[in-house]
């Protein structure tokens, strides 16, 4: 058997890492982020502490990381559809945050009881504010350019509804209209925004 190379290496450590994203981000959600500790987190991965503070210096830095990946998602979104028209980039917004919503339900239910934690909140807010401040800034640039009254209240308005729709979405997905929801936004913000 030969030795494994850097490559080898770098993908057991990535492959590593999601898992004990995966594993913290399920225990947060369903236990809390306070009432997960580091211990639970690594007895459930299978690995010792000391091997998870090998991947992440702290719970608070396990947490930053989760965030941060759902941040690039979302950017990525964003890329996708930048060289469409507007009215269309706001579309397949819309479809993709409903879909990253139902797809990541465990994530959102997260980050809905932490933006009711004060002190995690200020310990990620450098995080917390760059994914809001850069996906509103996108809106308004949307909305701008297809002559909105006032891109960053039409912009603050979509933001609440998905928080909204995925305060209800997560609180009870059985039986909630998201994708009929889904529809109505597109019909309200993407569709009727020339008249």
């Amino acid at each position: 058997m030969s030795p494994r190379t850097k490559a080898q290496f770098s993908e057991i450590r990535q492959k590593s890492q999601e898992n004990i994203e995966n594993i913290a981000l399920e225990l947060f959600a369903l236990q809390g982020y306070h009432a997960t500790s580091i211990s639970q987190i690594a007895e459930k991965a299978r690995i010792s502490k000391g091997l998870l503070y090998n991947y992440f210096e702290s719970k608070e830095r396990l947490l930053d990381s989760i965030i941060t990946k759902v941040y690039d998602e979302i950017m990525r979104m964003v890329q996708m559809s930048e060289n469409l028209p507007a009215e269309k980039q706001i579309e397949q917004m819309i479809v993709q945050t409903i879909n990253h919503l139902k797809e990541n339900i465990t994530f959102w239910r997260l980050y809905l009881f932490l933006i009711h934690q004060s002190d995690v909140l200020l310990k990620l807010s450098s995080v917390w504010e760059k994914m809001r401040d850069d996906y509103m800034k996108y809106f308004v640039g949307l909305f701008e350019e297809i002559g909105s009254k006032n891109p960053a209240m039409e912009a603050m308005t979509l933001g609440t509804m998905f928080d909204g729709i995925g305060l209800n979405y997560v609180t009870a997905p059985n039986g909630f209209p998201i994708d009929e929801i889904r529809d109505y936004l597109i019909e309200v913000y993407a569709k009727n925004k020339k008249d």
